[in-house]
């Protein structure tokens, strides 16, 4: 009971009393106790609360909390084991466990044992079943009950549904499997692919297997290849499949690298360009789209750069119906695939170019053993004619005209035989690079005209009618040496001649253009094939070289008419509609505009221009007189009879001349006496005459002094007279030089000419 205590509060009192009986049964009185159990009474109130709460606790937990009595019998189950497991708290409480299958019976047993024994367990999982009969799986930790005395009384398990987390492993294991299953493939392939492109041999393979990657590999309805051009700046397509076919890109112009197209931000950043948007993409950019007839377009893209060693060689652009359909790991697979295409590509550029360049050598080497088999016939037939009629003469007695017979014979073999070795030597000029022209201004009329004199009689053997279009009015005048360009003008008009039928016609024709001069020479032969066109001027080669061959001849004519036109800075072409159609030669040189007024006839046309050249420009009235009276000369020509050939044309005028032969005599030389003109040769042991003019002018500055220069040099090209210009030289006098010219020169660079004008 409660009583009040003084201060107002209450307290709990537990009282207690025992009847004093008496000997006739009567009570007489109590004896008893009054004890104060307030704190108990507190106590018993707390655990209560706590009771409640623990309660409250295992009703409103998530986690399935279930309780057992030594056998086994369920003592607690909450609202979460009802979910979980489907029974309700009064079909299991009481009751052993009904969860266990059968199959996990003896685990529970095992784990029941040894909980009852005191141990814990965390976390171990394991299967259940439900009320229905479908497995569960679950997470459970476990630990004993024990009462007050530390006495075990039971088993208390806390579970855990883990049924999804188990699924979603067993689909991330899943993924993981096929996402190694599918990089055991990828490696497979790339394998595959690497030694198959090792062994590829043309570019269309490497594309082909490229495809078949892409097509295995990603998602691919199409993929489109093109190839980068660093030095152009653009892309070129090379290789295209869609809607399970090649489609041709012959025909599709270069493409130029620009800001905003994923291929061009693949070639210039060499980064895998991710396009999702692809239709909107194509609006506003339109470009290849590889797709079904049907026009349907797709909506992502792949682009990948090619690269080898650091270059970016070209782009490989895969397409997909779906949207963001590429991931890295695709950008990962094509990624290893274009650089292993971009070293195939590269191994085939290389072998392509081995192939040629051996292909070269080996055409080279038949060449030059057809040369060497024409040439021991085209030597032996004129030596065997030469050899039976000398063998002849010396021994019978032939009649005046058998004899006369032999000797032409023996001369016209001898001729033909020093015209092929005259064609060598020419070509070995030319490729050491030791040929020489003697430039000067001409006008090609008389020079035209020269040479079909000289092939004439030829023609009319063959009753072939040589006709010319000639104006020797127009003036055409080029800067050329005379002999030269008659030797091209035969050489074209006697191999007109020589392959033209009886009663054919050839004709030459001289135009003048505003910058140049035309010289044109037609036939009504036998033509060019086609196919020999582009090798018409090279050295050795024929049209037809077997055996059975119409014409002779070494195949040098042409290759000697290219060379000496290139070296006059002029071209030649060849035209021909083909066998039978007759063959047009065309050479173009340039005019000489400053000379062209004081062309002269072929005649006398070197010494009349260059005497008229002298008279017009410094207007020197009598080149007789001694106009370089005096005159301190210093002429520098490492030849010696130029050398003294120039020193008695300039003494003869009043000069006193000092001739050297090298740069280092002339330094020395203007060591000691300084000259009025310095005359020079450009190419000279030693030192030339460009490194001499620069350090003369060196000296020059030094000591406050100027030096009139010129050079005379057989270096007569307009580049020659430009860089002696530049050297330091005030004028280009090219080789060989008239006496007049050299001396209005001399008079020039001293300032004779007004003085002369004065007198």
């Amino acid at each position: 009971y409660r009583i009040r205590s003084a201060d107002g509060s209450y307290r709990h009192y537990a009282a207690r009393g025992v009847p004093v009986i008496e000997e006739d049964g009567s009570i007489r009185e109590w004896v008893g106790t009054c004890t104060d159990i307030t704190d108990r009474k507190e106590a018993g109130e707390a655990l209560r609360q706590t009771n409640q709460t623990l309660q409250a606790i295992i009703q409103a937990a998530p986690l399935a909390i279930v309780t057992l009595d030594t056998d086994g019998h369920v003592l607690t189950w909450n609202p979460a084991a009802e979910r979980i497991y489907g029974w309700t708290v009064e079909e299991v409480v009481g009751r052993v466990l009904p969860t266990v299958p059968e199959d996990k019976a003896e685990e529970f047993t095992a784990n029941q044992r040894s909980a009852m024994g005191g141990q814990v367990f965390s976390a171990y999982e394991t299967r259940r079943q439900r009320k229905d009969g479908t497995p569960v799986e679950v997470s459970i930790s476990t630990a004993p009950l024990m009462d007050a005395a530390g006495n075990i009384q039971g088993v208390v398990a806390l579970i855990t549904d883990i049924t999804e987390r188990k699924r979603a492993d067993g689909l991330i294991r899943e993924s993981d499997e096929r996402a190694l299953r599918d990089y055991e493939r990828l490696v497979e392939r790339i394998a595959a692919l690497a030694q198959a492109l090792g062994a590829a041999r043309d570019l269309v393979t490497i594309f082909r297997m490229l495809r078949e990657f892409a097509d295995a590999s990603v998602p691919c309805i199409g993929i489109f290849i093109s190839l980068y051009d660093s030095q152009r700046g653009v892309r070129t397509a090379v290789y295209a499949w869609g809607d399970g076919e090649e489609v041709d890109v012959s025909l599709l112009p270069p493409m130029p690298i620009t800001v905003e197209g994923p291929n061009s931000r693949a070639v210039r950043t060499g980064q895998i360009i991710f396009t999702d948007d692809f239709q909107s993409r194509m609006r506003g950019h339109p470009g290849v789209v590889i797709g079904p007839p049907d026009g349907r377009l797709p909506n992502s893209s792949l682009v990948v750069p090619m690269a080898a060693m650091g270059r970016i060689v070209g782009t490989i652009e895969v397409q997909s119906y779906e949207v963001a359909a590429y991931n890295s790991q695709h950008a990962s697979a094509m990624k290893m695939a274009a650089n292993l295409a971009a070293v195939a590509i590269e191994n085939v550029r290389l072998f392509e170019h081995e192939s040629r360049a051996r292909a070269v050598a080996e055409e080279s080497n038949r060449l030059k053993d057809e040369f060497l088999a024409i040439l021991s016939h085209e030597l032996r037939t004129p030596l065997t004619a030469v050899l039976g009629w000398a063998r002849l003469l010396r021994s019978e007695h032939l009649n005046s005209e058998m004899t006369a017979r032999a000797l032409e014979v023996i001369e016209r073999n001898a001729t033909a035989q020093k015209l092929l070795i005259d064609d060598l030597l020419e070509v070995s000029r030319i490729i050491t690079g030791k040929f020489r022209l003697e430039m000067r201004p001409m006008n090609l009329a008389p020079v035209i005209e020269a040479a079909i004199e000289v092939i004439r009689p030829t023609a009319a053997a063959k009753n072939i009618r040589l006709e010319s279009v000639l104006n020797p009015a127009s003036s055409a005048v080029v800067s050329g040496d005379p002999d030269r360009v008659q030797q091209v003008v035969w050489n074209l008009l006697s191999n007109a001649v020589k392959f033209t039928s009886h009663g054919g016609r050839v004709e030459v024709r001289l135009e003048h253009q505003s910058d140049c001069a035309r010289i044109v020479v037609s036939d009504t032969g036998q033509g060019i094939p086609e196919s020999f066109l582009p090798f018409v001027f090279d050295r050795f080669r024929q049209a037809d070289s077997t055996t059975t061959r119409t014409y002779g001849g070494l195949g040098l004519g042409l290759a000697i008419v290219r060379h000496l036109v290139e070296l006059h800075g002029g071209t030649v072409r060849v035209e021909s509609e083909g066998e039978g159609r007759g063959t047009t030669f065309s050479v173009e040189l340039p005019l000489n505009q400053m000379r062209t007024a004081n062309a002269t006839t072929a005649g006398d046309r070197s010494r009349d221009a260059d005497s008229s050249r002298s008279s017009e420009q410094f207007a020197i009235r009598n080149p007789q007189s001694a106009i370089l009276e005096g005159l301190r000369l210093l002429i520098v020509e490492d030849d010696d009879d130029t050398c003294q050939l120039l020193a008695r044309v300039l003494e003869r005028r009043g000069a006193v001349v000092t001739a050297v032969s090298s740069s280092a005599e002339a330094m020395a030389s203007l060591e000691e006496s300084w000259p009025d003109v310095m005359i020079s040769d450009i190419g000279m042991p030693g030192e030339d005459g460009y490194t001499l003019i620069r350090r003369a002018r060196a000296l020059g500055a030094e000591r406050g002094v100027e030096l009139p220069a010129a050079a005379l040099t057989a270096y007569a090209g307009e580049d020659d007279r430009k860089r002696a210009l530049l050297a330091g030289f005030q004028t280009h006098v090219p080789k060989p030089v008239e006496p007049s010219e050299l001396i209005a020169v001399v008079a020039s660079l001293a300032g004779r000419v007004r003085e002369n004008h004065q007198e």
